[in-house]
């Protein structure tokens, strides 16, 4: 499945967001209660807890690899155009002056 690059742009924004507010609430949840919020989370909530981690993980490789594959084809495009402008300058004459 190939994304556009502004889709991986966002997509890899979001999925970082995401992972960090969701880490940031763990560190936050560990230090205001630590063994007890954990042994008072049910098995649903710890599991939802992790698949949420697990598809913000996916996302950022997936996003990131997607990204990486877009700026590959525009530096590929670039240097393309570039070797067509010099080829095409070096057929051209010198102008004489007049």
């Amino acid at each position: 499945m190939q994304v556009s690059k502004r889709m991986a742009i966002h997509g890899l924004n979001i999925s970082m967001a995401v992972f960090t507010a969701l880490s940031a609430y763990g560190i936050l949840l560990y230090y205001k209660g630590g063994a007890d919020a954990a042994g008072s989370a049910t098995l649903l909530t710890t599991l939802s807890y992790l698949a949420g981690i697990a598809g913000c993980i996916a996302g950022i490789g997936f996003f990131g690899v997607q990204l990486d594959r877009r700026k590959s084809e525009e530096h590929r495009e670039e240097e393309a155009r570039k070797a067509v402008d010099a080829a095409r300058k070096g057929r051209r004459k010198p102008v004489r002056p007049s």
